[in-house]
């Protein structure tokens, strides 16, 4: 009986101690494996309650594929975070708000690719509601598809033209076999760009690529000629004149909303929507678990930083009606406050796209910010100081923190939103990234209107 009495208390503490041991497991501070996706911490391709039960067990795994909540460290939060959030998580569009796309098996069952299902038929709702079935040119039309779609697509894409230097950027990182890249046939600005992708230059030297003209006026008789089998638009500014024009002459277009994403991860998902057109859903899912994995290493390297930072991101255009600057919800303003862990100066504007000032308004905020971003290369900045009066005086003027934007930023930044997060974080908060030295946002002199990239120290 005394032995029975003995051995409880025993066993309840030897239970308290292995439980303690596993919460204070040290994590490993190294890179994380791209192949499995955020939340499948047991690698085998799937997100359900079984990582969770991983997780509670094993915390010495790299803090990008542990450390789910980014608050720098693996412990009982990320599992309590996982458990409550895995069916978010596995789900295979997860930021992208305004991306219709459902993936189905034969039988018409909802499936999912990026959890390693295998899916026969594609239904993608583009950004004006138009409704396309995408499969393989030996599958043939099902029964149970009848009324969702309007228009049917054989993927992959052999024969394009497209509208934007960012649709390039979403379409480079599935070129693995240079078979997305080589069924671009005609792009709008072709030669009105200097293009930062070799592939496309490489193209339009070749004659691969044509140059279709400009987005107000495009070249209709060689788009004609090219007989793409879509367009890739947006809708909005110019496209909506391209769309109306595909329609008078019969084009199939597809029109995609990335720009009007509100977080910087949903408009990089958008990839997911070229990849569904190329059948490049697994180049799709590692490039951007790499990308999603890497840019929450920014929230986790400026957690512990001072929050009070405050950042002022716009610039002034008297000719076009005063400063432009995003507001509180927009992808760039969560750049700066959810992921480096900063503040905004404009945070009591609501919405998620940019709001015009008067210049005023703005100088009398910015004077203050300890960092101010101009959303403009060097190339567009040659009036900078005729056109932002008083700048002298501001704070980030003074102690040396003025940025701009590289002369890439809108063509490669897209494709590496991770990076642009990195040199984000790097500008704001230098003490977390001594030593490392940014490429998208530079350290700008507007007493000569040159840059150079920044190290921090």
């Amino acid at each position: 009986m005394s032995k029975s009495i003995n051995i409880g208390p025993r066993i309840i503490l030897n239970a308290i101690f292995l439980l303690l041991v596993l919460i204070l497991i040290t994590p490993v501070f190294a890179e994380g494996n791209y192949n499995y996706r955020f939340g499948d911490v047991n690698e085998d391709g799937k997100i359900d309650i079984t990582d969770v039960v991983y997780l509670f067990k094993h915390r010495n795994i790299s803090l990008e594929d542990g450390d789910l909540n980014c608050d720098d460290k693996i412990d009982i939060t990320d599992v309590v975070y996982l458990f409550k959030n895995y069916n978010e998580l596995k789900k295979p569009i997860k930021y992208a708000q305004h991306m219709n796309l459902t993936y189905y098996d034969k039988n018409g069952n909802v499936v999912n690719p990026y959890e390693g299902d295998s899916w026969a038929y594609k239904i993608f709702v583009d950004a004006t509601g138009q409704r396309f079935l995408l499969k393989n040119e030996s599958e043939p039309i099902p029964e149970w598809a009848k009324g969702k779609y309007d228009i049917v697509i054989n993927v992959p894409l052999k024969n394009v033209v497209v509208m934007s230097s960012t649709e390039i950027a979403l379409m480079m990182p599935l070129n693995d076999s240079e078979s997305v890249i080589s069924s671009i046939k005609g792009i709008m600005w072709g030669g009105g760009y200097k293009w930062y992708f070799e592939e496309i230059n490489r193209s339009l030297e070749n004659g691969s690529i044509i140059d279709v003209g400009s987005t107000y006026n495009p070249n209709w008789d060689k788009i004609v000629n090219i007989s793409p089998q879509v367009i890739f638009v947006y809708p909005g500014y110019d496209g909506d004149a391209i769309i109306e024009k595909c329609k008078e002459l019969g084009i199939t277009y597809v029109a995609d909303a990335e720009y009007l994403e509100p977080t910087c991860l949903g408009r990089c998902e958008w990839v997911k929507m070229f990849a569904a057109f190329y059948n490049k859903e697994d180049v799709a899912k590692r490039y951007f678990t790499r990308v999603e994995k890497r840019s929450f290493d920014v929230k986790r390297k400026t957690y512990n930083c001072d929050p009070n930072v405050l950042v002022a991101w716009g610039e002034n255009y008297p000719k076009w009606g005063g400063t432009y600057v995003p507001e509180a919800q927009s992808y760039v303003a969560t750049e700066i406050t959810d992921f480096c862990h900063a503040s905004y100066i404009f945070s009591d504007y609501p919405g998620t796209g940019s709001a015009t000032i008067d210049y005023e308004t703005f100088a009398e905020r910015a004077k203050n910010a300890d960092v101010w971003i101009v959303p403009s290369s060097t190339t567009w900045l040659s009036t900078f100081k005729e056109d932002h009066p008083g700048y002298e005086t501001f704070k980030a003027v003074k102690n040396g923190r003025l940025f701009c934007e590289s002369d890439d930023y809108w063509q490669l930044g897209l494709m590496n939103t991770d990076e642009v997060l990195m040199d984000l974080g790097t500008i704001i908060h230098p003490e977390a990234f001594k030593g490392r030295t940014t490429h998208f946002f530079l350290k700008y002199n507007p007493d000569t209107n040159t840059a150079k990239p920044y190290t921090a120290e």
